[in-house]
């Protein structure tokens, strides 16, 4: 069993809040269509949500795995996703990615929890986990902070729209990835 903890990490309203650039932006530095590719490497993430994440890291010793759970999973392949990270200062989630990178996509209408069920079935050792996602994208993920006996719950993290990760969110992600789940998945002892 791993005892590196294991960090869901959306994109989209969580480092990135399409201000001023988007994953559509990327894509056109990827087709090598985008006028200004080193602003948007620069930009495209928050500069808070780029320093919470790393306090993250380094409270946890350097390491978490990363497993991306967003959407940008199906627009950019493993060695995209790895040049994104570096070129936007977190190298750490680069060196950090877990070998199974990202979650499937495998439900129609962003299921993100059906997503990250799948990979826990699949490749989940008994870790630490958290997930850290938005309200637009994660309202599958509301269950587990209204009920106790989610899978979930305890785990989950959600970012306003337009806002992304706050300094607010880091000690409930921390708890969560410092707390072994028990054999049912459940809530486990820190």
């Amino acid at each position: 069993m791993s005892s590196a903890p294991i960090l869901f990490l959306d994109i989209d309203d969580v480092l990135c809040v399409n201000q001023p650039y988007s994953g559509f932006d990327l894509i056109d530095v990827f087709k090598g269509q985008h006028s200004d590719p080193k602003a948007v490497f620069q930009k495209i993430f928050r500069a808070h949500a780029r320093v919470v994440l790393k306090h993250i890291h380094d409270e946890l010793d350097e390491k978490p795995r990363y497993v991306i759970s967003s959407t940008w999973r199906q627009h950019f392949t493993r060695e995209q996703m790895d040049i994104i990270f570096r070129k936007t200062g977190l190298d750490f989630v680069a060196d950090r990615l877990h070998p199974v990178w990202a979650t499937a996509a495998i439900s129609h209408r962003c299921m993100r929890s059906e997503d990250i069920e799948q990979w826990l079935d699949e490749y989940h050792e008994g870790e630490p986990f958290a997930i850290l996602d938005d309200t637009f994208s994660g309202p599958s993920l509301l269950p587990a902070l209204k009920s106790n006996g989610h899978r979930f719950s305890g785990r989950v993290v959600l970012c306003k729209e337009c806002v992304g990760l706050m300094p607010e969110h880091a000690e409930s992600l921390l708890q969560a990835l410092r707390r072994t789940p028990d054999i049912d998945g459940q809530k486990g002892a820190q």
